[in-house]
């Protein structure tokens, strides 16, 4: 059986790239609708908050403080992406792409550092 780890972590590379490329452009287009990004913005950082607090909530599991931490930089790519468009704040801009980076980077060392599950058990 492969390992789905190595999709992941290809996947999420991939992603980090496209990231770095284009997060400004990305940005970019987002601030010619300032409004409708801000709420859907808005929405992101709402969701990521709800994610990072069920994460908080679990902490009795094993990997607890990995997934907090792993919240907790999305949420701060979040809320930063919401900084930039919504309050057309300059400096936001690369700082959302930098802490993305970090929240992509972060998730694939978690991935990478996950025990190899035994034969006839799932990863998680």
């Amino acid at each position: 059986m492969k390992d789905s780890r190595v999709a992941e972590i290809a996947w999420l590379t991939v992603i980090a790239i496209v990231v770095a490329a284009g997060g400004t452009i990305v940005l970019g287009m987002l601030a010619t609708n300032r409004w409708f990004a801000a709420v859907v913005l808005g929405i992101v950082v709402v969701l990521a908050y709800m994610n990072l607090r069920r994460a908080f909530a679990a902490s009795h599991a094993p990997s607890a403080r990995l997934d907090v931490t792993k919240a907790a930089t999305y949420f701060v790519a979040a809320l930063l992406a919401f900084v930039a468009i919504g309050l057309h704040v300059h400096w936001a801009i690369g700082a959302t792409i930098a802490a993305a980076e970090a929240a992509l980077v972060f998730d694939i060392v978690t991935i990478a550092a996950r025990p190899k599950s035994a034969p006839g058990e799932e990863n998680r």
